[in-house]
């Protein structure tokens, strides 16, 4: 009995969580060239708000294309039509489907207070496809 009530309090407690950030979430896919065929890269984006009202952006990509890939992405933050912020991302995606899964997010922190009438959208996106991802210097 006390393990269904302790996983009960966790499950009610977990959504009061989530219920108090506001988000925003999308999806992107691109088509990449590899030799003839046309392939999918993945981005899924959102932005959450919190009751400090500290926002961050996070970014995912999903490489579906089976080929390490190059990408540089701006994206821009608009609000009823006006750009008010653009995120700059550069990466390289590995090709192996553990490294999809175990992709981290990419985190830009935003000065946006609220989601109400928030639009994202992908500025520029350049892909090359590399033989090998290399470890860029920090």
């Amino acid at each position: 009995m006390r393990l269904i009530f302790t996983f009960l309090l966790v499950l009610f407690g977990g959504l009061t969580v989530g219920f108090a950030q506001q988000s925003l979430k999308g999806r992107h896919i691109e088509q990449v060239v590899i030799k003839t065929e046309k392939k999918d890269l993945q981005i899924n984006y959102s932005v959450k708000i919190n009751k400090e009202d500290k926002s961050m952006l996070k970014i995912r990509f999903f490489n579906k294309t089976k080929a390490n890939i190059k990408v540089d992405l701006v994206l821009g933050i608009y609000s009823n039509g006006v750009l008010l912020e653009k995120a700059d991302i550069v990466d390289c995606l590995k090709k192996s489907f553990l490294n999809n899964f175990f992709r981290p997010y990419h985190l830009v922190e935003t000065t946006i207070s609220e989601t109400k009438g928030l639009e994202i959208d992908i500025l520029n996106i350049l892909t090359e496809v590399t033989d090998e991802c290399r470890p860029s210097l920090k």
